[in-house]
């Protein structure tokens, strides 16, 4: 079954998300990295085969300078400098190994959240999609997973890795100087005060911008939907404007935040550099005062262990920016995982078919709770009647239908499918049971064939083509150069409105459905096409229970029961003769488009 398209009232900006919970986020990002535990022990083991190489190189090459400026033998320091060279090569393929795994691992994550995002996302109701704007969504779903990749590729694997080698090298520095240590460990706690303050302020200053980013692709994504109103109602320049204030708050919020976090890489320097100062002094005034335990090669290895003591630390911290912006997105993206999904009730029927007998039992509805939409509903369809729903924009008409659907709850009332209450059936039973022919019909980038074969996977090809030929659509895809293998564009673009409704009504001929739902389907056609859709559509009313949401009244004079609408309220039902004698709502309707057609007939 097919959906319609229109919804809801749509909430078009939405509160900055913020960050809550950061260790339930970390907690549920290293709850996907399980699967890869084995893996993951096998990064641990290399990294501590090379952090053990790199501390006992760096010792070898202090011990090195202190043997051998003495003392030079030549050959004992070539053998040296070989072991050291294969220790490093070791060392580095070793790297390149975890590196590697790491990767792997960080685009198997991905994925599955990918996966996990888009799978939710086909079960949410339709309410979620009216107060969540595209853009919003299709933001968290591509950017926000991949910022997530790249916290799991980088600033994991930075801690990760940076753990092991910092208390590795920290009891190396600790075993050669507790002295120096001590001057170490002072300036790395200097560094850790400044980045928990700074850190507070970038997860927030992160949440804002990953929030402006989602306007930003929220306002793309409508600008490229609608480009052909946008030009025709020469709304160019406007539609740069807004583009450009909401392209300079995402600019601003990028601005701030990333202004924030990289004030910590310039103080990171600042305080290495002042402890290699120190160290150096240090070290110099001992052995000038004829310390024995602190050498040239004492220096040399403990300046090199400071290096890779405060590397990974550094790396973290000048990585902070890009944890901060993937926690905000990780929060972001769990909350569409999170968000509860369409579900049948407990014991939910499986009717295998029905009579297409459906009535509406005083049936109240809103989107809001402040504003209600249908008030006090009550009608009867029965079998293999054709029921015209008709009234001014906005009336509820299109709502009726939704809540046949089981699109959205209803707040009184019920509505029944052979004396079955629909939110009682499971939703994939109950859409296959009704087929929506809509407006405006949405084809995807697949070939004719499969998209008429949408309405029912497993028919055949003859299926297919039988059922376009019932809808009148079999002779211009003949026409088209590869014929039903064609393959359509975005929406079918190239293809007229008639031509798409053809294929849309072919769809519901193939589904087959004995409850059918025709949503003003001709109303945006062109009146030479219109006969053909009109003729296509009569034949897929046949036998089937019909509601038929029109504008143009003189589609649905023969009716079984026209039922007006207006302000979410039936106010006339009867049929088409009947409401015309009673001279009230249907009749102004009906003589107000039968005098518009004369003018436009002369005109």
């Amino acid at each position: 079954m097919m959906m319609m398209n229109r919804r809801g009232p749509r909430r078009l900006h939405q509160a900055p998300v913020q960050l809550n919970n950061v260790r339930g986020t970390l907690r549920r990002l290293v709850g996907y990295l399980a699967p890869a535990r084995w893996r993951l022990f096998g990064v641990f083991g290399l990294t501590l085969f090379t952090t053990a190489t790199t501390i006992i190189g760096n010792r070898v090459n202090g011990l090195a300078i202190d043997r051998y400026i003495r003392s030079p033998h030549l050959q004992a320091l070539w053998r040296v400098c070989a072991m050291l060279a294969v220790m490093y090569i070791v060392a580095s393929v070793c790297t390149y190994a975890q590196s590697a795994v790491i990767i792997r691992v960080a685009q198997r994550v991905s994925a599955q959240i990918r996966a996990a995002v888009f799978a939710n996302l086909q079960r949410l109701p339709m309410r979620f999609f009216d107060q969540h704007d595209n853009g919003d969504v299709m933001s968290r779903l591509t950017n926000d997973v991949d910022n997530i990749n790249t916290a799991l590729m980088q600033t994991f694997v930075q801690l990760f890795t940076g753990v092991i080698a910092v208390i590795g090298m920290g009891g190396a520095m600790l075993f050669l100087s507790p002295l120096l240590t001590l001057i170490a460990l002072t300036a790395t706690g200097l560094t850790y005060g400044f980045t928990r303050v700074v850190a507070k302020v970038t997860q927030r200053a992160f949440m804002v911008q990953q929030d402006a980013l989602g306007q930003l692709n929220t306002q793309i994504e409508e600008s490229l939907s609608g480009r052909r109103v946008i030009q025709l109602f020469d709304h160019v320049s406007a539609t740069r404007q807004q583009f450009a204030q909401t392209n300079e708050r995402y600019t601003r919020a990028a601005f701030r935040a990333q202004a924030f976090s990289s004030a910590m890489g310039p103080f990171n320097n600042m305080t290495n550099n002042l402890a290699y100062l120190l160290i150096t002094v240090t070290g110099a005034l001992a052995i000038l005062n004829g310390s024995q335990k602190i050498t040239v090669g004492v220096i040399f290895t403990f300046l090199i262990y400071l290096r890779n003591f405060t590397g990974p630390i550094n790396n973290v911290l000048d990585l902070i920016n890009t944890l901060q912006l993937s926690l905000a997105s990780a929060e972001r993206v769990f909350a569409l995982i999170d968000e509860p999904p369409e579900q049948d009730l407990p014991g939910a029927v499986v009717p295998a078919t029905t009579r297409g007998d459906v009535r509406f039992e005083h049936v109240d509805f809103a989107y809001e709770a402040t504003r209600q939409i249908l008030h006090d509903i009550t009608l009867h369809a029965a079998p293999g009647t054709v029921v015209a729903l008709v009234g001014p924009t906005g009336a509820g008409k299109t709502t009726i239908m939704n809540l046949l659907t089981n699109l959205y709850p209803l707040q009184r009332g019920r509505v029944l499918l052979d004396g079955v209450d629909v939110t009682t059936i499971q939703r994939t039973t109950l859409r296959r049971l009704i087929t929506v022919v809509q407006q405006e019909p949405y084809m995807f980038q697949q070939t004719i064939r499969e998209n008429i074969r949408m309405g029912r996977p497993a028919a055949s090809d003859a299926a297919v083509e039988a059922a376009a030929r019932q809808a009148n659509a079999h002779g211009f895809i003949t026409q088209l150069p590869q014929g039903y293998e064609t393959l359509l564009t975005e929406n079918a673009s190239d293809l007229s409105q008639g031509q798409r409704q053809l294929l849309n009504i072919a769809r519901a001929f193939i589904t087959d459905a004995p409850v059918l739902v025709l949503d003003e389907a001709t109303a945006a056609i062109d009146s030479n096409t219109e006969a053909a859709v009109q003729h296509a559509m009569t034949a897929l009313m046949r036998g089937k229970t019909s509601f038929v949401i029109a504008h143009r009244l003189s589609t649905i004079r023969h009716a079984t029961q026209i039922v007006v609408i207006a302000g979410g309220h039936i106010v006339e039902r009867g049929t088409h003769e009947q409401l015309l004698a009673q001279r009230g709502a249907y009749a102004a309707l009906y003589n107000s488009q039968f005098d518009e057609e004369s003018d436009a007939h002369d005109l």
